[in-house]
């Protein structure tokens, strides 16, 4: 999850890569900026840290631990959520008593059958 969230620094230099004009008899720099930026990210990556996360001023990125020394709801993160079918399914085959249905998969059923009578409310208004 970390590296995915680091990748995503990786694409900030192109963005910046747009070509500016120069006002005349400017000096060019040595190095553009989006190689400086490179070479720090692989200096980063060489040192095992994870590159771009750090937000603080004059902190460091943090550094890349084994899977074990993170916390379990990290990588719940990962896992997709279940979809308003899928929670219907269960409601079903539990002869649709909520009740036997943990207490998130509840909340995300109201949520979402919430979301679908609004959109449906909406699409009602627009249309009359």
């Amino acid at each position: 999850l970390l590296q995915r969230l680091a990748c995503r620094s990786v694409m900030t230099p192109f963005l910046r890569m747009a070509k500016k004009k120069e006002a005349k008899g400017a000096v060019k720099e040595k190095a553009p900026a989006v190689f400086q930026e490179t070479a720090a990210r692989d200096k980063a990556i060489a040192e095992g840290r994870l590159f771009g996360i750090n937000y603080k001023k004059n902190g460091e990125d943090p550094k890349v631990m084994p899977d074990e020394e993170y916390p379990d709801w990290l990588w719940k993160l990962l896992e997709p959520k279940k979809s308003l079918q899928e929670l219907e399914r269960e409601i079903q085959a539990a002869d649709g008593d909520i009740e036997k249905m943990s207490l998130d998969d509840i909340k995300r059923y109201y949520d979402l059958s919430r979301r679908v009578k609004i959109k449906a409310n909406n699409e009602a208004r627009k249309e009359g």
